[in-house]
């Protein structure tokens, strides 16, 4: 079984973090007299959001200022507000979506998706029941299918920023949607209102084409569930229905045409560097298992 896990760093605001996967999240209030702070680590973007009422207010009394942070290895502020979450993630988890690098994205709170996603993440940070690891992946996909949703909105409504672009809006859609098995370069052109035909030239000037990408970003989400520890009780079936693909079978042949080795070879590959960094650490001089020794 598994657990939405405590995090060790808890800035003095926070009243809960948790971690989902993945996914982190800190839950809590301003504090009278201080500036709300949260520190994001290398690889991460974080969701900052900032309201006036719990997710479950009604809607008249719902305020909030939100902005997405992509600039890692710093201390952000808080926009300032009664109650604070801060959703940290992988960055890797928006590739190709057309973030500009080291931007302050204002959020649309307005969003269809911004209030709903809200309380969602409220809830899972406040939960305590455990989890199965099927559970959890499901939980940890959906939060980030509903972020990338929150931020591909936000990013549409910019002046000035790349979203209207038809690669880089297909290429949102994609990132946001390539667990989804109809997932098919005719549904993405249907979806940004272009012709098939049109849409491909714009693949094809980036030296690509949709059905590559499509491939490509479930691959990925494929190999980081195989080699996170905390999915291991999924079968590599299991997790291919999960990113898109028919079967296993499938899976192995869009691993080989991506120039990887088997989900089996990869899953067994990460399990053995986890073993073998325990191991190391267990040997490091001065470990209490050394120090019995000597003794």
């Amino acid at each position: 079984m598994g657990r939405v896990t405590p995090h060790p760093y808890r800035p003095s605001w926070a009243r809960t973090v948790a971690g989902v996967g993945s996914v982190r999240i800190l839950v809590g209030a301003t504090v009278i007299g201080e500036t709300p702070r949260v520190a994001i680590a290398e690889g991460e973007v974080a969701l900052l959001i900032s309201t006036s009422a719990l997710p479950t207010a009604r809607p008249e009394r719902r305020r909030c200022a939100a902005f997405l942070v992509s600039e890692s290895g710093r201390t952000h502020t808080l926009p300032p507000g009664r109650f604070l979450m801060v959703v940290a993630f992988p960055a890797a988890a928006l590739e190709g979506v057309g973030l500009p690098r080291g931007a302050r994205l204002p959020v649309d709170g307005a969003s269809a998706l911004f209030w709903p996603f809200f309380a969602f993440a409220w809830t899972v940070a406040m939960e305590t029941a455990p989890q199965t690891g099927l559970s959890m992946y499901f939980t940890e996909r959906l939060l980030q299918e509903m972020l990338t949703g929150v931020i591909v909105a936000s990013i549409r409504v910019q002046d000035g920023l790349p979203g209207h672009q038809p690669y880089v809006a297909a290429m949102s859609m994609i990132t946001a949607q390539a667990g989804d098995p109809m997932l098919t370069p005719s549904s993405i052109a249907e979806e940004l209102n272009l012709s098939l035909r049109t849409l491909q030239r714009h693949f094809s000037a980036q030296n690509t084409t949709i059905e590559a990408r499509i491939r490509s970003v479930r691959v990925e989400q494929a190999v980081r569930l195989l080699e996170d520890r905390v999915y291991d009780s999924l079968s590599v079936e299991r997790i291919a229905q999960a990113c898109g693909f028919s079967n296993g079978s499938s899976l192995a042949r869009a691993f080989a045409s991506e120039g990887r080795l088997s989900p089996t070879v990869v899953r067994e590959s990460s399990r053995y560097r986890t073993v073998a960094v325990g191991e190391r650490e267990r040997r490091q001089p001065g470990s209490s298992s050394l120090a019995a020794t000597a003794g």
